[in-house]
């Protein structure tokens, strides 16, 4: 199954998880994350991310997931990212019907302006459109291997 980036609006998660909408309380995102610990095997936890008043993460085939919120105590930014320690292929993560990890840049911002998107070419290997950043991670010393070329997705309430 797909997670389906919906800036602006949040984030579907892959069946049987729910969808999550920006705007959401702590409490509210843990309620509906709850019912799904066969899904989520290491659980949810509480993470630091400068600036956010609230963080949670999970792990996901592939994939971590972080979720953070606004001064306002609201869900605001999802980032999703590979996760280079788990040897399971990731799950796809769709954004207008189109995988956005793995993928050269350049290719990205093709099948994006396919679909009619107006995109502009990325800076550095940043691809802005919208409120949807995705960035190349740079490894420092002793990092991991390198990854594939766009490997962090943040999807955010508003640009």
């Amino acid at each position: 199954m797909t997670i389906d980036l919906l800036p602006g609006h949040g984030v579907r998660l892959p069946a049987p998880l729910p969808e999550l909408r920006f705007g959401l309380t702590e409490a509210e995102v843990r309620g509906l994350l709850a019912p799904h610990g066969e899904s989520l095997p290491d659980g949810v936890r509480s993470t630091f991310v400068c600036g956010c008043s609230w963080a949670l993460s999970f792990l996901l085939p592939g994939l971590n997931i972080t979720l953070c919120a606004d001064e306002h105590d609201r869900l605001r930014a999802v980032t999703v990212g590979r996760n280079p320690g788990d040897d399971r292929p990731a799950r796809p993560v769709g954004y207008h019907g189109i995988d956005v990890l793995g993928r050269p840049a350049h290719e990205l911002v093709e099948a994006l302006r396919a679909e009619g998107l107006t995109v502009a070419d990325p800076v550095r290997g940043t691809l802005r459109h919208g409120g949807l950043h995705l960035r190349r991670e740079s490894g420092g010393p002793g990092a991991a291997p390198p990854l594939p070329p766009l490997n962090s997705i943040h999807p955010r309430e508003s640009p």
